[in-house]
């Protein structure tokens, strides 16, 4: 029929068109799968999905969620379509309607339309675009459902028709699969992270466990149930003495004294029988052997450990060779002390006679004109005294008991003041030269521990040259920059004095020098040496706020530089000078506390010869109540600082209560902790040692009364119990 022609012409040509957008819709959809395939990334491929969704189907926007499990809430969502201000509203939208409840269980699409275009008429967001229609079908593949995809507002028709739902439930599908992939893929990922974790983890385990085997400070063997050594740490080779390979395999009694190892074999097996983590030579001493058959002493701890191979043993070895040798130490320390308090106690009563025999010799020299016959005889006896007084101050300095007076000291004094007494300790073997800077500056220090700094440092030197050699000491000003901390991180840069002995004796290795200055620690035969001598030589540089370091190497000598802060020499106190006869006289009254009869008279007589009055007190008590009877101003008290009953301290804190303006001037031939406690130097306290001569006595009182008043509070009983450094 001629008339059909032209209808069907319009016919073919509008399916032609539906067949060119299918095509297209395909091809799209093809393209799409494509793209995924290359996408890993959640945001990238919800991207890709997205706006795929909206050009395939032709909708204005399309939103995509990704559940976050189970329930309605989203671990991502992405709206396309919208500018940013928009988007950024819907960060975290809720989607609860029913619309997309049934799509989710029932997975199945949902198409609706909203006339008037409100989002809540189609159950989205209240910030979502205004839409009329939607379509919405769920993501899944297989049993589980990811989330979601919608197209809202369809551009060239009010409504989504059954094809564009056939369209996006394709397109659902492969982005779906996808989705699963880069969840999958995030998930292996994951795994893959936690699973390089854990092995480094464990590395990093292994080789801690490793390293602390290797690098522990005791001896770790491990043995199988025959006793065969399977494992030990280099301290273990290095205790023994011996290679890996000559151990390796062996049985433990290899490093045991031969007398030894078959008794060990039966201890071992009944060990095996029930192992448990056992401590062994704890109180007592369990003998090793070295390679070389030298025994020591060890504590050894045992613990099993159950592996795959069987129960092994692990012994943890302690070398206590050298706390044997600090119990031996410490035993003598502890002799020594008892003999230091005996030698400090027989000095406090020479000083006592010594005070007498000096006082009573300087007083007669005074009566006695030069051509008196028996003038001779006196100056002997203040000879011998003097060298008496000297005796026990070496006897104190040796028991540690002498005061210890910090001031400014010319240190080129302090040298040529000790070189006579140093060419004699080191003898004649022995050549000694001293070479001292000419401007060199002072130092703060007790000038007696400076010249112990020396005497022990020159013993040192000279018992490392028992055939001679050559003993150098030298003084000269020094200062530590910047550079020399970044060597010697503990110095404050700044000017100082330095000290250098060196010998040309045998000199000694890193291991003896890292431990030089180590209480008790010696190189000497036993019963040669205490090993205190450089260590009280440390201990009194740094109490004086310097350093010392030790040079030497094997056969080439040592030397030990010591490093004193240096001072102006405007601070520099010199000596008392001498005070002439009538300088020395006073007028005031002295309370004078001393149980010693002899003492006591030699010390009174003087005193009132001088023209002071003196009320005499044979202890504490007695002198308080002297003093509440005597009606008079009483301006200074001289007290001994041991006394029976009560001693001059407490003296002094109640006397002051009753008489504020009293001045005090404390006594001893020594100190020890309790005079320590009792604050002899603290300030506003003065203290004169015994044995004293009368004229240094007389200056000290002169000084005294000439000076500030005393307050009551410089001696109160906190003040008084201060330590001092002795």
């Amino acid at each position: 029929n001629g008339d059909a022609i032209p209808f069907l012409i319009d016919a073919f040509y509008e399916k032609g068109k539906e067949l060119d957008a299918v095509s297209i819709r395909l091809a799209s959809l093809l393209e799409l799968a494509l793209d995924l395939a290359h996408s890993c990334g959640l945001d990238g491929l919800m991207d890709k999905a997205g706006n795929a969704a909206r050009k395939i189907i032709g909708a204005n926007y399309c939103g995509i969620g990704i559940l976050a499990g189970d329930g309605p809430h989203l671990r991502s969502f992405a709206l396309f379509g919208v500018d940013r201000e928009v988007s950024a509203k819907l960060v975290h939208p809720v989607f609860d309607g029913q619309i997309f409840k049934t799509m989710i269980s029932e997975r199945i699409a949902q198409r609706a339309f909203s006339p008037f275009g409100e989002p809540s008429g189609l159950e989205l967001p209240v910030y979502h675009p205004p839409v009329r229609s939607f379509l919405g079908v769920p993501l899944e593949v297989g049993d589980r459902v990811y989330g979601w995809i919608y197209v809202a507002d369809k551009i060239a028709t009010l409504e989504f028709t059954e094809e564009d739902s056939h369209i996006l439930t394709a397109l659902a599908a492969q982005s779906a699969l996808a989705f699963e992939n880069a969840d999958r893929f995030r998930t292996i990922q994951e795994h893959a992270c936690l699973l390089e974790t854990e092995i480094e983890e464990r590395k990093r385990a292994e080789d801690r466990f490793r390293t602390l085997v290797e690098t522990a400070p005791t001896a770790i063997v491990i043995a199988d149930e025959k006793g065969r050594i399977v494992e030990m740490n280099a301290q273990a080779l290095c205790m023994f003495g011996y290679d890996r390979g000559e151990l390796i395999g062996k049985t433990v009694e290899t490093l045991l004294p031969e007398r030894l190892r078959y008794s060990h074999q039966g201890l071992r097996s009944s060990y095996m029988k029930e192992p448990h983590a056992r401590p062994m030579g704890v109180g007592m001493e369990l003998l090793a052997s070295r390679k070389d058959g030298t025994e020591f002493p060890a504590e050894i701890s045992l613990g099993p450990l159950v592996t795959r191979e069987g129960v092994l043993v692990s012994s943890t070895i302690v070398d206590i060779t050298g706390r044997k040798k600090m119990e031996q130490q410490l035993r003598l320390s502890q002799r020594m002390e008892a003999i230091g308090k005996l030698s400090g106690g027989v000095a406090h009563d020479f000083n006592n006679l010594l005070t007498v025999i000096l006082g009573s010799a300087d007083v007669l020299l005074e009566t006695h004109p030069p051509d008196h016959p028996a003038r001779r005889k006196l100056e002997l006896i203040q000879q011998a005294g003097s060298s008496a007084a000297d005796l026990t101050r070496q006897l104190l300095a040796f028991s540690r008991q002498q005061m210890l007076q910090p001031r400014v000291l010319d240190l080129k004094e302090i040298v040529k003041r000790t070189q006579d007494l140093l060419a004699r300790l080191i003898g004649d073997n022995i050549s000694l030269t001293i070479s001292v800077e000419p401007s060199l500056g002072c130092i703060c220090a007790d000038p007696g521990q400076i010249e112990q700094v020396l005497l022990n440092l020159a013993v040192n030197a000279r018992d490392a040259m028992p055939k001679g050699g050559c003993l150098s000491i030298k003084a000269c000003n020094a200062e530590l920059d910047e550079s020399y901390k970044q060597e010697h991180q503990q110095v404050i840069p700044g000017q100082y004095v330095m000290i250098a002995v060196e010998d040309s004796g045998c000199g000694m290795d890193r291991q003896t020098q890292a431990r030089i200055f180590d209480p008790f620690f010696t190189t000497k035969e036993l019963g040669k040496g205490t090993g205190l001598g450089l260590a009280t030589v440390y201990g009194i540089v740094k109490q004086s706020g310097g350093y010392i370091w030790v040079y030497s190497e094997i056969g080439r000598g040592t030397t030990f530089k010591v490093y004193l802060s240096r001072v102006e020499q405007s601070e520099h106190s010199s000596d008392p000078k001498e005070s002439d006869a009538s300088s020395l006289q006073g007028s005031e009254t002295i309370l004078l506390a001393e149980d010693s009869e002899s003492l006591r008279e030699i010390a009174r007589d003087y005193l009132e010869s001088i023209g002071y009055t003196v009320i005499e007190a044979t202890s504490g008590k007695d002198a308080l109540q002297r003093a509440c009877d005597f009606e008079g101003p009483i301006h200074l008290l001289l007290t001994d600082v041991v006394m029976p009953e009560m001693g001059g301290p407490e003296l002094a804190e109640q006397l002051l209560v009753l008489r504020p303006g009293v001045k005090v001037i404390f006594a001893s031939g020594y100190t020890d902790d309790s005079i320590a406690r009792q604050g002899v130097l603290d300030p506003g306290v003065v203290f004169i040692q015994k044995p004293y001569r009368p004229k240094a006595l007389a200056r000290k009182i002169r000084e005294v009364l000439s000076g500030p008043s005393t307050k009551a509070s410089n001696h109160t009983p906190s003040d008084l119990e201060t330590p001092i450094n002795t």
